[in-house]
Protein backbone atom coordinates (compact mmCIF):
# COMPACT_ATOMS: atom_id res chain seq x y z
CA UNK A 1 0.00 0.00 0.00
CA UNK A 2 1.35 3.43 -0.95
CA UNK A 3 1.87 6.01 1.82
CA UNK A 4 -0.62 8.88 1.98
CA UNK A 5 2.10 11.46 1.31
CA UNK A 6 5.45 11.53 -0.45
CA UNK A 7 8.12 10.32 1.96
CA UNK A 8 10.53 12.71 0.23
CA UNK A 9 9.00 15.37 2.52
CA UNK A 10 11.03 13.79 5.31
CA UNK A 11 14.26 14.89 3.62
CA UNK A 12 15.95 18.03 4.89
CA UNK A 13 17.97 20.60 2.95
CA UNK A 14 20.71 20.41 5.58
CA UNK A 15 21.15 16.64 5.19
CA UNK A 16 24.65 15.29 4.75
CA UNK A 17 25.78 11.76 3.99
CA UNK A 18 25.76 11.12 7.74
CA UNK A 19 22.32 12.46 8.62
CA UNK A 20 20.20 11.12 5.76
CA UNK A 21 17.15 8.98 6.30
CA UNK A 22 17.42 5.50 4.79
CA UNK A 23 14.68 3.22 3.48
CA UNK A 24 14.23 -0.37 2.35
CA UNK A 25 12.71 -0.43 -1.15
CA UNK A 26 11.10 -3.59 -2.48
CA UNK A 27 12.48 -4.59 -5.89
CA UNK A 28 15.03 -1.76 -6.03
CA UNK A 29 16.60 -1.38 -9.48
CA UNK A 30 18.96 1.03 -11.26
CA UNK A 31 16.19 3.24 -12.67
CA UNK A 32 15.09 4.00 -9.08
CA UNK A 33 18.42 5.66 -8.23
CA UNK A 34 19.53 9.22 -9.01
CA UNK A 35 23.21 8.38 -9.69
CA UNK A 36 24.28 12.02 -10.04
CA UNK A 37 22.82 12.87 -6.63
CA UNK A 38 24.39 9.77 -5.07
CA UNK A 39 27.79 10.84 -6.44
CA UNK A 40 27.31 14.39 -5.10
CA UNK A 41 27.05 12.94 -1.60
CA UNK A 42 30.20 10.86 -2.11
CA UNK A 43 28.65 7.41 -2.40
CA UNK A 44 30.86 4.88 -4.16
CA UNK A 45 30.03 2.22 -6.75
CA UNK A 46 30.43 -0.32 -3.95
CA UNK A 47 27.71 1.40 -1.89
CA UNK A 48 25.36 1.41 -4.89
CA UNK A 49 25.95 -2.33 -5.44
CA UNK A 50 25.06 -2.93 -1.78
CA UNK A 51 21.80 -1.02 -2.26
CA UNK A 52 20.85 -2.94 -5.38
CA UNK A 53 21.66 -6.29 -3.76
CA UNK A 54 19.62 -5.26 -0.67
CA UNK A 55 22.65 -5.66 1.59
CA UNK A 56 21.98 -2.20 3.04
CA UNK A 57 19.21 0.38 3.06
CA UNK A 58 19.33 3.25 0.55
CA UNK A 59 19.30 6.98 1.43
CA UNK A 60 15.88 8.47 0.76
CA UNK A 61 17.50 11.52 -0.82
CA UNK A 62 19.08 9.57 -3.72
CA UNK A 63 15.85 7.95 -4.91
CA UNK A 64 14.29 9.23 -8.12
CA UNK A 65 11.02 11.13 -7.93
CA UNK A 66 8.00 8.91 -7.35
CA UNK A 67 9.78 5.96 -5.74
CA UNK A 68 9.21 7.25 -2.20
CA UNK A 69 5.44 7.48 -2.81
CA UNK A 70 5.05 4.26 -4.83
CA UNK A 71 4.18 1.95 -1.94
CA UNK A 72 7.39 -0.07 -2.37
CA UNK A 73 9.07 1.37 0.74
CA UNK A 74 8.99 -1.33 3.43
CA UNK A 75 10.48 0.58 6.38
CA UNK A 76 12.49 3.66 7.32
CA UNK A 77 15.78 3.82 9.17
CA UNK A 78 18.40 6.31 10.31
CA UNK A 79 21.87 5.67 8.87
CA UNK A 80 23.86 3.12 10.94
CA UNK A 81 20.83 2.46 13.14
CA UNK A 82 19.45 -1.01 13.73
CA UNK A 83 15.99 0.26 14.65
CA UNK A 84 13.32 0.23 11.96
CA UNK A 85 10.26 2.46 11.69
CA UNK A 86 6.95 1.59 10.08
CA UNK A 87 6.08 3.63 6.99
CA UNK A 88 3.78 6.38 8.40
CA UNK A 89 0.12 6.05 7.40
CA UNK A 90 -2.34 8.91 7.64
CA UNK A 91 -5.21 7.31 9.54
CA UNK A 92 -7.33 7.90 12.67
CA UNK A 93 -4.60 6.60 15.01
CA UNK A 94 -2.00 8.93 13.49
CA UNK A 95 -4.22 12.02 13.81
CA UNK A 96 -5.19 11.13 17.38
CA UNK A 97 -1.45 10.91 18.17
CA UNK A 98 -0.90 14.32 16.51
CA UNK A 99 -3.66 15.81 18.67
CA UNK A 100 -2.13 14.38 21.85
CA UNK A 101 1.30 15.77 20.95
CA UNK A 102 -0.18 19.16 20.08
CA UNK A 103 -2.03 19.16 23.40
CA UNK A 104 0.57 17.98 25.93
CA UNK A 105 3.73 17.38 23.91
CA UNK A 106 6.58 19.13 22.19
CA UNK A 107 9.30 18.43 19.63
CA UNK A 108 12.93 18.95 20.69
CA UNK A 109 16.07 19.23 18.58
CA UNK A 110 19.02 19.88 20.91
CA UNK A 111 22.74 19.57 20.13
CA UNK A 112 24.91 16.97 21.88
CA UNK A 113 28.57 17.18 22.96
CA UNK A 114 29.90 16.29 19.51
CA UNK A 115 27.60 18.83 17.83
CA UNK A 116 25.23 16.12 16.63
CA UNK A 117 21.60 17.16 16.83
CA UNK A 118 19.42 15.00 19.05
CA UNK A 119 15.76 14.70 18.16
CA UNK A 120 12.88 13.61 20.33
CA UNK A 121 9.15 14.04 20.84
CA UNK A 122 7.99 14.21 24.46
CA UNK A 123 4.48 13.98 25.90
CA UNK A 124 4.19 14.85 29.61
CA UNK A 125 1.17 13.83 31.69
CA UNK A 126 0.13 12.84 35.17
CA UNK A 127 0.45 9.14 35.93
CA UNK A 128 -2.62 7.18 34.87
CA UNK A 129 -3.61 4.16 32.80
CA UNK A 130 -3.94 6.55 29.87
CA UNK A 131 -0.35 7.82 30.05
CA UNK A 132 1.34 4.60 31.19
CA UNK A 133 -0.54 2.11 29.00
CA UNK A 134 -2.73 3.60 26.30
CA UNK A 135 -0.42 6.23 24.78
CA UNK A 136 2.74 4.03 24.68
CA UNK A 137 0.72 1.19 23.09
CA UNK A 138 -0.73 3.57 20.49
CA UNK A 139 2.75 4.87 19.59
CA UNK A 140 4.03 1.31 19.20
CA UNK A 141 1.04 0.43 17.02
CA UNK A 142 1.66 3.41 14.70
CA UNK A 143 5.45 3.38 14.42
CA UNK A 144 6.46 -0.16 15.35
CA UNK A 145 8.65 0.58 18.37
CA UNK A 146 8.17 1.35 22.05
CA UNK A 147 8.77 4.85 23.41
CA UNK A 148 10.82 5.37 26.58
CA UNK A 149 8.95 6.08 29.79
CA UNK A 150 10.37 8.32 32.52
CA UNK A 151 8.76 8.79 35.95
CA UNK A 152 9.44 12.23 37.40
CA UNK A 153 9.13 11.82 41.15
CA UNK A 154 10.34 15.35 41.87
CA UNK A 155 7.49 16.86 39.84
CA UNK A 156 4.48 15.30 41.53
CA UNK A 157 3.30 12.12 39.86
CA UNK A 158 4.36 13.08 36.34
CA UNK A 159 5.31 10.77 33.49
CA UNK A 160 7.26 11.69 30.35
CA UNK A 161 6.76 9.60 27.20
CA UNK A 162 9.84 10.15 25.04
CA UNK A 163 10.18 9.17 21.37
CA UNK A 164 13.84 9.40 20.39
CA UNK A 165 13.47 9.51 16.62
CA UNK A 166 14.67 11.99 14.02
CA UNK A 167 12.23 10.47 11.54
CA UNK A 168 9.17 11.11 13.72
CA UNK A 169 10.45 14.59 14.56
CA UNK A 170 10.72 15.34 10.83
CA UNK A 171 7.27 13.86 10.22
CA UNK A 172 5.80 16.32 12.72
CA UNK A 173 7.77 19.38 11.57
CA UNK A 174 8.10 18.82 7.79
CA UNK A 175 4.64 17.36 7.12
CA UNK A 176 2.34 18.68 9.87
CA UNK A 177 3.81 22.08 10.72
CA UNK A 178 5.02 21.44 14.28
CA UNK A 179 7.89 23.65 15.48
CA UNK A 180 10.84 22.79 17.69
CA UNK A 181 10.19 24.00 21.23
CA UNK A 182 7.02 26.12 21.43
CA UNK A 183 3.72 25.17 19.81
CA UNK A 184 2.92 26.53 16.37
CA UNK A 185 -0.54 27.49 15.10
CA UNK A 186 0.49 26.34 11.62
CA UNK A 187 -0.44 22.81 12.75
CA UNK A 188 -4.10 23.89 12.79
CA UNK A 189 -3.80 25.21 9.24
CA UNK A 190 -2.61 21.74 8.13
CA UNK A 191 -5.35 19.92 10.07
CA UNK A 192 -8.08 22.09 8.52
CA UNK A 193 -7.16 20.66 5.11
CA UNK A 194 -7.66 16.96 5.99
CA UNK A 195 -10.97 15.12 5.84
CA UNK A 196 -13.46 15.49 8.74
CA UNK A 197 -12.82 11.98 10.11
CA UNK A 198 -9.16 12.86 10.66
CA UNK A 199 -10.07 16.24 12.16
CA UNK A 200 -12.34 14.37 14.59
CA UNK A 201 -9.46 12.09 15.63
CA UNK A 202 -7.08 15.05 16.04
CA UNK A 203 -9.54 16.96 18.22
CA UNK A 204 -10.23 13.82 20.28
CA UNK A 205 -6.50 13.63 21.04
CA UNK A 206 -6.58 17.32 21.98
CA UNK A 207 -9.58 16.84 24.27
CA UNK A 208 -7.92 13.90 26.02
CA UNK A 209 -4.88 16.06 26.82
CA UNK A 210 -6.13 19.67 27.14
CA UNK A 211 -9.75 19.00 28.05
CA UNK A 212 -11.71 17.54 30.95
CA UNK A 213 -14.57 18.02 33.37
CA UNK A 214 -15.70 21.55 34.15
CA UNK A 215 -18.51 21.90 36.68
CA UNK A 216 -21.44 19.81 35.48
CA UNK A 217 -20.10 19.54 31.92
CA UNK A 218 -16.80 19.51 29.97
CA UNK A 219 -14.39 22.08 28.59
CA UNK A 220 -11.29 22.49 26.44
CA UNK A 221 -8.59 25.09 27.16
CA UNK A 222 -5.84 26.51 24.97
CA UNK A 223 -3.53 29.53 25.06
CA UNK A 224 -4.01 29.73 21.28
CA UNK A 225 -7.15 31.55 20.13
CA UNK A 226 -6.85 29.96 16.66
CA UNK A 227 -6.78 26.47 18.20
CA UNK A 228 -9.70 27.20 20.53
CA UNK A 229 -11.89 28.60 17.75
CA UNK A 230 -11.03 25.67 15.45
CA UNK A 231 -12.15 23.21 18.16
CA UNK A 232 -15.29 25.27 18.88
CA UNK A 233 -16.24 25.42 15.19
CA UNK A 234 -15.76 21.68 14.67
CA UNK A 235 -17.72 20.73 17.81
CA UNK A 236 -20.61 22.99 16.78
CA UNK A 237 -20.65 21.41 13.30
CA UNK A 238 -21.37 18.15 15.15
CA UNK A 239 -24.54 19.73 16.57
CA UNK A 240 -23.09 20.41 20.03
CA UNK A 241 -23.56 23.84 21.63
CA UNK A 242 -20.55 25.60 23.17
CA UNK A 243 -19.52 28.83 24.88
CA UNK A 244 -16.19 30.63 24.39
CA UNK A 245 -14.57 32.35 27.39
CA UNK A 246 -11.32 34.32 27.56
CA UNK A 247 -9.72 33.89 30.98
CA UNK A 248 -6.72 35.34 32.81
CA UNK A 249 -4.86 34.53 36.00
CA UNK A 250 -1.85 36.69 36.79
CA UNK A 251 0.42 36.77 33.75
CA UNK A 252 -1.30 33.75 32.17
CA UNK A 253 -4.26 33.86 29.80
CA UNK A 254 -6.16 31.20 27.88
CA UNK A 255 -9.32 30.46 25.91
CA UNK A 256 -11.92 28.02 27.23
CA UNK A 257 -14.45 26.25 25.06
CA UNK A 258 -17.20 24.93 27.32
CA UNK A 259 -19.78 22.31 26.32
CA UNK A 260 -23.30 23.30 27.35
CA UNK A 261 -24.75 20.87 29.86
CA UNK A 262 -27.70 19.99 27.63
CA UNK A 263 -25.32 18.57 25.00
CA UNK A 264 -22.76 16.80 27.19
CA UNK A 265 -24.16 13.34 26.41
CA UNK A 266 -23.98 14.00 22.67
CA UNK A 267 -20.42 15.29 23.17
CA UNK A 268 -19.39 11.99 24.79
CA UNK A 269 -21.08 10.00 22.04
CA UNK A 270 -19.37 12.01 19.29
CA UNK A 271 -15.83 12.02 20.68
CA UNK A 272 -14.54 8.58 21.67
CA UNK A 273 -12.40 9.85 24.54
CA UNK A 274 -9.76 7.54 26.00
CA UNK A 275 -8.55 9.46 29.06
CA UNK A 276 -11.17 8.29 31.56
CA UNK A 277 -9.35 9.96 34.45
CA UNK A 278 -10.17 13.40 32.99
CA UNK A 279 -13.76 12.53 32.15
CA UNK A 280 -14.52 10.34 35.19
CA UNK A 281 -18.18 10.38 36.09
CA UNK A 282 -19.19 11.68 32.72
CA UNK A 283 -19.39 8.33 30.99
CA UNK A 284 -19.66 4.64 31.80
CA UNK A 285 -16.42 2.76 31.22
CA UNK A 286 -16.31 0.60 28.08
CA UNK A 287 -15.74 -2.54 30.16
CA UNK A 288 -18.83 -1.78 32.26
CA UNK A 289 -20.92 -1.21 29.12
CA UNK A 290 -19.86 -4.60 27.79
CA UNK A 291 -20.82 -6.30 31.07
CA UNK A 292 -24.21 -4.57 30.98
CA UNK A 293 -24.83 -5.77 27.42
CA UNK A 294 -23.92 -9.33 28.39
CA UNK A 295 -26.29 -9.19 31.36
CA UNK A 296 -29.15 -7.88 29.19
CA UNK A 297 -28.62 -10.60 26.59
CA UNK A 298 -28.87 -13.44 29.10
Amino acid sequence: MAPDFDLALLNDASDSKYTMLHVKVKGLCKKDIDFARAASFGYSASSIRDWLKQRSTIPLAVLNLGVSSSGRVEFLQIRASKSMLNVPKLNEDMFYFLGAVYGDGHVLGSFGKKHYRRFKVVIEKGRSAYSELFLPSLIEKIFGFKPRIYFRKRVGEMIAIAIHSEIISRLLTNVFGFAYGKKSDSVIDKIKKVKPEFQLSFITGLLDTDGGRSGDSFAFCSASKKTALFVKEFIEKCGISTKHYFQQYGKYSWHQIRILSKDKCKFLETFQLKNERKYAGGRIRTADLQLMKLALNR
